[in-house]
């Protein structure tokens, strides 16, 4: 059978989707190839929330022109948010692409390959964003002990800067009994470490009507699961009973990811945020209390439209008010189709960089400081393998999502390790293990 290449942009929803689409193609009797030279089928997954991530994924495609006219049988497929915003037009932005395959249709694509290899006609299929997905359980994983798991996709938030309601549909729910059957077979095949996935996993509401606490209580009783994360919860959404559970239910990883997005009130009425930075604030002091030495992360937008010198210095008090121990910081870019698209795009792009530069300095002092808390303590590590930047070190992640690299055997590979921190930088720790 022909063997395929799948390229993956964006965030862990989009892994997650490339890994079961290499799933359900590996079920259908596809092999994966390491290579695109020696694929028959390359996969573009792709991400639209940023204007960056679109023009990458473009510009990687038409990278394969020399390879398609030395392989005219050469297939080549989009798939994800951007083949969902662009439909048709995809392959009026690049001729090379065969088949557009929207968010709701990647179930769909194993046939869709078929056709075109038996018909070499090009296909679009982008008609089922709202639709719940057909259910399945395919085999094939990156990893051997974390493992992805979606428990639900699409938003009703509809932030005025962001794409993800339009390309991702409206929230659906996973069924629980489907989860947790996926877990529990996840935890027989000795995984170790299970990441929820959804846009907002705090509005995670089952038909059976389990909400996503219920969810973290059902799956803290699996046997052999060691860790449960979750990602991403929305600050509208997020309240005490999450931080509860957090507290009580031993697996779920003392870790939250809360985008504050900006410490501005007027910026974050603007962004259609609905909540304000009282709020968020009220939620990070929540947190700390009932959670204590758990880490907290966020994400930053700069340069969103009117954004002043004092909305800006609002966003960086909240980060020194807060202390979070990583920020994703980004510069706003208006995607088409959006509310804030029709708004003034006015701040210039060298005040976005400038912004940006201070804001990235600023959280690598924080960062930098959280981390010394840490030496001479005793951390927790999942060990993830070989450190890829330094072959000689193993590396492995605590339970609040740290990473921590030390000298250690390849076999230890997959197991829970303790570690004495003894030094760090503003972006990992460094130790040994104990004992």
């Amino acid at each position: 059978m022909k063997k395929i290449f799948i390229k993956t942009f964006g965030c862990q929803m989009n892994t997650r989707d490339s890994e079961f689409v290499a799933g359900i193609l590996v079920d259908k009797g596809f092999r994966l190839s390491d290579s695109m030279d020696t694929a028959e089928v390359i996969i573009f997954n792709s991400c639209s929330v940023r204007k960056h991530a679109e023009e990458r994924l473009f510009n990687n495609i038409d990278c394969l022109k020399k390879l398609k006219k030395k392989n005219t049988e050469l297939v080549i497929a989009l798939m994800g948010c951007t083949a969902q915003a662009y439909g048709p037009k995809a392959i009026d932005r690049s001729p090379l692409i065969d088949i557009v395959c929207g968010t709701g249709n990647e179930t769909d694509l194993p046939r869709l390959i078929k056709d075109v290899l038996k018909k070499r006609c090009r296909i679009i299929a982008a008609d089922k964003v709202n639709e719940k997905k057909p259910e399945a359980f395919p085999k094939y994983r990156e990893n051997k002990f974390k493992a992805l798991v979606s428990i639900g996709e699409g938003c009703n938030n509809f932030c005025s800067y962001c794409i993800v309601p339009y390309v991702r549909g409206r929230e659906r729910s996973r069924d629980a009994k489907d989860i947790i059957r996926e877990v529990k077979d996840l935890a027989a095949r000795g995984f170790k470490e299970v990441l929820l996935l959804g846009q907002n996993v705090n509005s995670y509401r089952a038909a059976c009507g389990k909400d996503f606490i219920n969810i973290l209580k059902d799956i803290n009783k699996i046997k052999d699961i060691e860790r449960i994360r979750f990602m991403t919860s929305h600050p509208r959404d997020a309240h005490t009973e999450l931080f509860r559970a957090m507290r009580d239910l031993d697996k779920v990883c003392e870790h939250l990811h809360l985008p504050l997005q900006s410490g501005s009130d007027r910026i974050l009425k603007l962004m259609n945020r609905k909540y304000n930075s009282k709020k968020y604030l009220k939620l990070a002091e929540d947190y700390k209390r009932m959670v204590p030495g758990g880490s907290i992360t966020t994400d930053v937008i700069v340069g969103f439209p009117s954004e002043s010198s004092g909305d800006f210095k609002k966003t960086c008090d909240i980060l020194k008010e807060i202390n979070f121990d990583s920020a994703y910081t980004f510069k706003y870019s208006p995607r088409a189709g959006t509310k804030s698209s029709k708004l003034p795009d006015d701040v210039p792009p060298e005040v976005k960089a400038s912004r940006l530069e201070f804001i990235s300095r600023l959280q690598c002092g924080i960062s930098g400081e959280r981390n010394r808390y840490l030496v001479d303590k005793t951390v927790e590590v999942l060990i993830e393998g070989t450190n890829k930047k330094d072959k000689a070190f193993l590396i492995g992640r605590t339970r609040t999502n740290k990473p921590a690299v030390f000298k250690g055997s390849v076999s230890l590979t997959g197991k829970l390790a303790e570690i004495e921190v003894e030094s760090v930088t503003p972006y990992a720790l460094r130790g040994r293990i104990a004992g």
